[in-house]
């Protein structure tokens, strides 16, 4: 399973969300993601991902394809 996959996974199986909910294009909020729960969700990928995502300009107005790009992105670093 590629980092992407593993984010989809976590987040459908976090927010009980459907699948087919999570296209790149949807805003976070739109997902009911608020901020806090971002935080929370940060924590997870951090101990899951073994990753440092303190520095990631996240917010529930990004998109999913924005929260995979970031998490992808420090994932190619680690």
């Amino acid at each position: 399973m590629d980092t992407a996959e593993h984010v989809t996974v976590l987040l459908t199986g976090m927010f009980r969300l459907p699948p087919d909910s999570v296209l790149p294009d949807v805003p976070l909020y739109r997902l009911k993601i608020d901020s806090l729960a971002l935080e929370e969700f940060r924590l997870v990928l951090e101990d899951e991902l073994s990753l440092d995502l303190e520095d990631a300009p996240l917010t529930s107005r990004s998109t999913v394809g924005q929260l995979l790009a970031t998490v992808c992105e420090k994932a190619a670093v680690a």
